[in-house]
């Protein structure tokens, strides 16, 4: 039995598991695709500026948190959902698509598993439509619509642009969410925004050839014809898992206390699930913080009384 089954290898997971090794507690780590989180998974060609890196692509920053885990003796397993989560008469057990594991505690970390959220129009599933960039190189030439106001929408859109794309943005209020780092990026790029503009329909024979886009200030429609299309406006969380589990939940993520416990007592939450901004900064830390928090409650040491 391990002392700590962590769910998730993104950088929340990882920093959990590097952190309780320092405190010699037995971790074991499970991601249901390939450890770095959505870093590897979603934004592999993306730059990141995370404190001490600068400018390094997510499959970069993923490797080396996977490769800093690993140094420190962590086990990884890639390639097994967690399904369930059963309690034993000690600790629990975690069920997946290949085995089971059994921990003296749980630790969930797996960001914001479920769908992208859609905008639910007509058309919406036509071929080319996409709501995650993996190469902005192999859009070269073409005409690309992205929907959304965030830092993924701001990113992706200026990632496609200094490759060669035609990039519009549409984007239903008159100011980005994005940090002003990454508006700025995008402002020296080509691409034309479209401000209070939202989709109204998607037209195409099979695959997106146009797109009806409408003024939600003036109600003035008009017509844009694409290639592709990226719609970035968030991602939808499947709560059922959680609610499966008897977790308690706070609005679209997990409720837990000042310890990163939820209402379970040994079954602890950290990472884009929690509330909170949606950083590597907030993750790392949360990582860090919770396996502190496990330390008192399998240890129960004189300082952590106090708290």
């Amino acid at each position: 039995m391990y002392d700590i089954v962590i769910i998730g290898a993104g950088p929340a997971g990882l920093s959990a598991a590097v952190n309780t090794s320092f405190l010699k507690l037995t971790s074991v780590v499970i991601d249901d695709t390939q450890a770095g989180g959505a870093l590897i998974q979603a934004y592999p060609w993306k730059k990141v500026d995370y404190f001490g890196f600068y400018e390094v692509s997510g499959k970069e920053l993923a490797e080396i948190f996977v490769e800093h885990a690993r140094k420190n003796g962590v086990e990884i397993i890639e390639g097994e959902e967690a399904l369930d989560i059963k309690k034993l008469d000690e600790g629990f057990e975690v069920i997946t698509t290949k085995n089971s594991y059994k921990g003296k505690t749980v630790v969930l970390a797996t960001g914001i598993i479920g769908t992208p959220r859609h905008l639910n129009v007509k058309g919406e599933d036509l071929e080319g439509i996409y709501y995650y960039l993996k190469d902005p190189e192999g859009y070269r030439g073409k005409k690309v619509l992205v929907v959304g106001g965030g830092d993924s929408a701001v990113e992706n859109a200026t990632a496609l642009s200094l490759n060669g794309a035609e990039v519009y943005v549409a984007h239903r209020r008159d100011e980005f969410r994005a940090m002003v780092k990454n508006q700025e990026r995008l402002f020296k790029t080509n691409a034309k925004i479209f401000w209070n503009t939202e989709v109204k329909e998607f037209v195409g024979n099979k695959k997106v050839e146009e797109v009806i886009l409408f003024n939600n200030k003036t109600g003035e429609e008009f017509e844009l014809e694409v290639d592709n299309v990226f719609i970035f406006i968030g991602s939808v969380l499947k709560k059922e898992f959680f609610q499966r589990l008897g977790i308690e939940m706070e609005g679209n993520f997990v409720k837990v206390n000042k310890d990163f416990m939820t209402n379970i007592p040994g079954v602890f939450a950290i990472g884009d699930i929690t509330p909170g901004i949606k950083r590597i900064s907030k993750a790392v830390y949360e990582g860090e913080a919770v396996a502190f928090s496990i330390f008192k409650f399998l240890k129960n040491p004189y300082w952590g009384k106090n708290d």
